[in-house]
């Protein structure tokens, strides 16, 4: 048997190993990610479940809305409708407390009008009345437009807002002072350049 010149070995060699990595490649990408053991949990980021990723669907569906309060006091709404039963969502939990539009309706059989995403559906209507206003969530904004009742906000976070909210009038009415004298020094070179030769 005759040998290969040894200029064509390497690469040769390169080629076939190259060639053994994307065979060993192509059903290791083709394959689906594994499932998680338990879906919509923590994920160890401190943010809580993650959102589905189900696609949401306009449903109706008439029932009996039930109430189940959590051990740590949050309560949980319910319907059961063709021997299925599914969550109800009006909003977070922390933000309506005690006055979650859904507890009127509790042990009521009525018709629900949302849009459905797994097991829960976001309710727009019960019998025809609106849940909320449309247009954006009154709990949307994050702490700064929500208040004291947003789990993100504290009152550190308050007085730092509040110092820096004091700090910026502070420099804008002196910046309004300063122009209307004419003062400004936005003219004067900055303290970082140096003066020009002369």
């Amino acid at each position: 048997m005759r040998r290969l010149p040894a200029s064509l070995r390497g690469p040769i060699a390169l080629a076939l190993v190259a060639l053994l990595a994307i065979l060993v490649a192509i059903p290791v990408l083709a394959a689906s990610p594994a499932a998680s053991s338990n879906p919509g949990t923590d994920h160890g980021n401190g943010k809580g479940p993650k959102a589905s990723h189900e696609a949401e669907v306009a449903v109706t569906i008439k029932g009996t809305v039930t109430a189940t309060t959590d051990a740590d006091g949050s309560v949980d709404y319910t319907i059961t409708a063709d021997g299925k039963t599914v969550r109800l969502g009006a909003g977070p939990n922390w933000f309506w407390g005690d006055k979650n539009p859904l507890k009127a309706f509790v042990g009521k059989s009525v018709t629900i009008v949302g849009e459905q995403s797994g097991d829960e559906i976001d309710v727009q209507t019960v019998d025809g009345t609106a849940i909320r206003a449309p247009g954006k969530p009154p709990w949307a904004g994050g702490w700064m437009a929500v208040g004291k009742i947003h789990p993100g906000w504290s009152q550190a976070k308050a007085d730092r807002a509040a110092a820096r909210g004091a700090d910026k009038a502070a420099r804008e009415k002196a910046k309004a002072a300063c122009r209307a004298a004419g003062t400004c020094a936005a003219d004067d070179p900055d303290e970082s350049e140096a003066p020009e030769a002369s």
